[in-house]
C-alpha cells in the first residue's frame, strides 16, 4: 500500500476563481517503504500551487504498475484536472511509470513527452532515455515527470502552456474553437503594440469602402468595349490594388498605350459615379471618429486617383478626419513603397510610430518597405486567403469590430 494525504472540500482558486484541481503522485519504492523521505512531490505540489492549481490530494506508491495505475485511477475518480505522476520513467527494470499510464489511459498524449525531452535535452542529453509519456483518463489529464526534484519541475514547467490548453478542451461541456481561441490570443498581441502607435496609415478600396463591386463593373463594361471577351476578363477583382492605368497591363497584358486609353474610358465612367460606389463598410466611420478623437494622426494611403480619393472622402463625409491625404501620381509605380514613405513625410512620423492597414499585399510590402508595422483586413473580398500573412502583415482582422480592437485596443 502506498501513503495516501486527502485534502477535504471543494478544490478552488484564490478570490472565488475556480483552479484546476490536481493530484501528485510520487513513484518510489524507497519513499514508499518509508527509508527516504520524499522530496520530488512537495516539489511538484508548490510549482503547481505557484501556478494558480489547487493541489487536492498527493500519494506515494511503489515502483508497481498496479500500485501506480491504482493510484492514477484513484485521481481520476476524485475528478481532478490534472495528475501528475513522479519517477519510474527511466531505464531501470523498476521503472514501470510509462507500462502503468498507458495501462490505466483511455487515449495517449505523446506530445507532451515529447516537449518534456526536447526541453530537457537543452540541459542534459539523458533527457533523451526518459520515457515519460501522458495520457487521459476520463477527465483527468495524467502527466509523467522524473523523480528528482529538479527534473521534475522543469519538465513540468515545459509543458503546462499546452497542458492549459489540453485541460480547456478536456474539461469543456460543449466543443470548444481552437482558431477563434488563437486568432483572440493573436489579436490581442497585436492590439499590445498597434494600438500604441500615434499614425495610422489607410488603404481605401476594400480598407475603409466596399468598392470592389462598381470598379469591377466598371472595368468589365470598359473592357468588353475594348475587345476582350468575358474568358479573357475572367476574374476583374484582380485589378483592385495595383495604381491605374499599370494594374491593366499588369493584369491583362495591355500595352502602355492601350492600359492608358482603357483607364481614360474607365474614368470616363467611374468618376461620374455617385457615393453609391464607394460605400464605407459598416463601422468604419465610428472607428475613424474614435481613432481622431483618441488623438492619432490618419492619413489616406491609396494606389487610386487621387481626384477620384478626394472625391470619395468628401462624399462620405470622413474627409475632415485625415491629416494628409497621398495618392498615386506616377502611374508607372505599381507597388506602395513609395506612398508609404510619402504618408510617413506628411505626417511628420517616424516609420515606428506608424501602422498601414490594408487589403491587398501592395500594402504590407509598401510598409515592410519602410519598416512599418501593418494591418491586413480582410473585408472586401479582394485578396486571396492567406495572402496577407504570406505579404508578412504583423496582424490581419476579418471584420471591423477587430480593427478596433487592434488599433484601439
Amino acid at each position: 500500500m502506498g501513503h495516501h494525504h486527502e485534502q477535504s472540500g471543494a478544490c478552488g482558486g484564490a478570490a472565488g476563481v475556480q483552479a484546476y484541481a490536481a493530484a501528485v503522485i510520487t513513484v518510489s519504492d524507497r519513499c514508499s517503504a518509508g527509508r527516504r523521505d520524499d522530496a520530488t512531490g512537495p516539489a511538484v505540489a508548490e510549482l503547481l500551487a505557484r501556478e494558480g492549481f489547487e493541489v487536492c490530494s498527493t500519494a506515494i506508491v511503489a515502483d508497481d504498475v498496479n500500485a501506480i495505475g491504482a493510484a492514477i485511477q484513484d485521481a481520476a475518480a476524485a475528478d481532478v484536472a490534472m495528475c501528475v505522476t513522479a519517477g519510474g520513467t527511466g531505464l531501470s527494470p523498476r521503472d514501470v511509470t510509462p507500462e502503468a499510464t498507458e495501462a490505466v489511459c483511455e487515449r495517449m498524449v505523446p506530445g507532451l513527452g515529447e516537449l518534456m525531452r526536447a526541453s530537457s535535452a537543452a540541459i542534459t542529453s539523458h533527457a533523451w532515455v526518459s520515457r515519460a509519456t501522458a495520457g487521459t483518463l476520463g477527465r483527468t489529464l495524467v502527466v509523467n515527470v522524473p523523480g528528482s526534484p529538479k527534473g521534475a519541475t522543469e519538465n513540468l514547467e515545459a509543458v503546462l502552456g499546452p497542458v492549459r490548453h489540453g485541460l480547456k478542451m478536456l474539461r469543456a461541456d460543449a466543443p470548444q474553437d481552437c482558431a477563434a481561441e488563437r486568432r483572440g490570443c493573436e489579436l490581442s498581441q497585436a492590439a499590445a503594440s498597434l494600438s500604441r502607435k500615434p499614425c495610422v496609415l489607410f488603404d481605401f478600396d476594400g480598407t475603409l469602402a466596399d468598392t470592389k463591386p462598381h470598379i469591377v463593373a466598371t472595368a468589365t463594361e470598359v473592357l468588353r468595349g475594348f475587345g476582350l471577351t468575358d474568358d479573357e476578363i475572367g476574374d476583374a477583382g484582380r485589378l483592385v490594388g495595383p495604381p491605374f492605368p499599370a494594374a491593366f497591363s499588369l493584369v491583362y497584358g495591355l500595352s502602355e498605350e492601350d492600359a492608358a486609353e482603357v483607364t481614360r474610358r474607365y474614368r470616363a465612367i467611374y468618376g461620374n459615379l455617385g457615393p453609391e460606389a464607394f460605400p464605407l463598410f459598416d463601422g468604419i466611420r465610428e472607428l475613424l471618429c474614435d481613432l481622431h478623437e483618441a488623438g492619432r494622426r490618419l492619413a489616406i494611403t491609396s494606389s487610386k486617383n487621387e481626384r477620384l480619393v478626394r472625391k470619395a472622402l468628401a462624399g462620405t463625409g470622413i474627409d475632415a478626419l485625415f491629416d494628409a491625404v497621398v495618392a498615386a501620381h506616377d502611374p508607372k509605380h505599381v507597388g506602395k513603397e513609395h506612398l508609404v514613405a510619402s504618408s510617413l513625410e506628411a505626417l511628420g512620423c517616424q516609420a515606428v510610430d506608424a501602422v498601414m492597414v490594408g487589403d491587398r499585399f501592395y500594402d504590407i510590402e509598401g510598409a515592410r518597405a519602410n519598416g512599418v508595422a501593418s494591418l491586413g483586413v480582410y473585408l472586401g473580398n479582394t485578396a486571396k486567403p492567406g495572402e496577407l500573412e504570406h505579404a508578412g502583415a504583423t496582424a490581419c482582422v476579418s471584420s471591423v469590430a477587430d480593427m478596433r480592437r487592434a488599433l484601439l485596443g
